[in-house]
C-alpha cells in the first residue's frame, strides 16, 4: 500500500507529521464488526466484574462493569488499533532551513606585472605580496568564479574564468614580471579582463584591476575601456599599490651583488579614480602589505554573494513504537487469558 496523508505541518524547525501508507487505515471499518461479535458471542462466557460499593451510601448499587471476555476484547482491539498504526508508518519530519549561497560572481583580477612591480617598498617585492593576498581572497570566496589577466606593455589572459581554485592558484604562482614586454597598458588589461567577461551569464560580473604606475603602453585609453566594462555591466574596483615617494628597485652590479636604485613612485590616482566611478566600483591605493591586505578584504565585504535558503527535510519512521505497543498488549492479553481470567473460568 502506498500514498501520504498529512496529518500536520509546519515550517522552520516544527515538525510534521504524515503516513506512508494511510489506506491500512480501512481496517479501522472491522472495529464495529468485531464488537458486535464480542457482545453477541462472548459476553457470557465468564463470571461478571463487579465494581466494589460503600457501605453506608444509599442508592449506590453494584453494577455491572467489564466480562473477562470484554476486558479480553479491548485489549485485543487496542492490539490491532496499534498494528493498523504500525502498518501504516507514522513518520515524523523535521524541517530546518540553512542559509545556502546563490550562485556565485565572476571576478577578473586584471594585475600589472610591468618591472615596477619588483619595487621593495612593500616586502619582500610588491608582486609576491600581491600574490601572497590574492591567494586568501580567493580561498574565501568559495562560491565565485575567478579569471586572471595579466598586462604589462601587452596584456595576457593568463588563466580562463574557472571555479578549480587549485588550478587558478598554480597561475597565479607562476606569473612573474618577465612573461610580458615592460610597460603599462592599464587600457589593453582593463578591456582584456572585460573581454574575458563577455560570455559570462552570472548576475554580478566584476574586474579588480591592479596597477603600480600610469598608462604608457597599448592602444587603448583606460576610459574608452571603462565605457566598454560599462557598456557591459562589469564593475570595476581600481588598486594603486605602492608608497608614495621614492621606492627601491633592485639590481645586480658587476660583481653579481645586489644593489638597489631608488625610483620615484607615479600612479594616475585620477585616472584609476575616473575608472571606478564610471563602473560603479571604488577606487584604492595600498601602501604596504597590510593596507592591500585590507583593500581586497573591503572589495570582498562590498561584493559579498548573495545567499539564499535551503530547506531541509529529515524524516523518521516512528512504526517501532507502535508495532512495540502492540506486542506488549498482545502478550498482556495472552497472560490474563491463560493464568488469571483461566482461574475465573474453572
Amino acid at each position: 500500500m502506498s500514498g501520504c496523508c498529512t496529518a500536520g505541518g509546519g515550517c522552520g524547525m516544527l515538525n510534521k507529521l504524515s503516513f506512508q501508507d494511510p489506506l491500512w487505515f480501512a481496517l479501522f471499518g472491522l472495529v464495529p464488526v468485531l464488537m458486535l461479535l464480542c457482545h453477541k458471542f462472548w459476553r457470557h462466557q465468564f463470571p461478571v466484574l463487579l465494581l466494589p460499593h460503600t457501605q453506608g451510601q444509599k442508592g449506590l448499587q453494584a453494577r455491572e462493569w467489564l466480562t473477562p471476555p470484554e476486558l479480553l476484547f479491548f485489549l485485543r482491539l487496542l492490539t490491532i488499533s496499534f498494528l493498523i498504526l504500525g502498518l501504516a508508518n507514522l513518520k515524523t519530519a523535521r524541517e530546518t532551513r540553512h542559509a545556502a549561497p546563490a550562485l556565485g560572481i565572476d571576478i577578473v583580477l586584471a594585475l600589472d606585472i610591468s618591472g615596477s612591480m619588483m619595487l621593495e617598498d612593500i616586502k619582500p617585492n610588491r608582486l609576491e605580496a600581491l600574490k601572497d593576498v590574492l591567494t586568501r581572497f580567493v580561498a574565501g570566496r568559495a562560491e565565485d568564479r575567478f579569471g586572471l589577466v595579466l598586462y604589462a606593455g601587452e596584456s595576457i589572459n593568463w588563466c580562463p574564468i574557472t571555479q578549480d581554485y587549485g588550478f587558478l592558484l598554480a597561475k597565479l604562482r607562476e606569473m612573474d614580471g618577465e612573461a610580458l614586454a615592460d610597460g603599462t597598458a592599464i587600457g589593453l588589461g582593463l578591456a582584456s579582463a572585460v573581454n574575458a567577461l563577455k560570455g559570462s551569464s552570472s548576475k554580478g560580473k566584476v574586474v579588480i584591476l591592479l596597477t603600480d604606475g600610469e598608462n604608457n603602453a597599448g592602444f587603448v585609453h583606460p576610459l574608452t575601456a571603462a565605457e566598454l566594462a560599462k557598456e557591459h555591466q562589469v564593475k570595476v574596483y581600481t588598486i594603486g599599490i605602492g608608497t608614495t615617494g621614492l621606492a627601491p628597485l633592485p639590481l645586480t652590479d658587476l660583481n653579481g651583488n645586489k644593489v638597489y636604485q631608488y625610483v620615484p613612485v607615479k600612479i594616475d590616482e585620477a585616472m584609476l579614480t575616473k575608472i571606478a566611478e564610471r563602473t560603479g566600483g571604488a577606487y584604492f591605493r595600498a601602501t604596504n602589505a597590510k593596507a592591500l591586505e585590507a583593500i581586497y578584504q573591503e572589495i570582498d565585504q562590498l561584493e559579498k554573494t548573495p545567499h539564499g535558503i535551503r530547506k531541509e527535510t529529515v524524516y523518521h519512521s516512528e512504526y517501532r513504537v507502535f508495532l512495540l505497543i502492540a506486542l506488549l498488549l498482545f502478550l498482556l492479553e495472552l497472560v490474563l487469558r491463560f493464568t488469571f481470567f483461566r482461574s475465573l473460568a474453572s
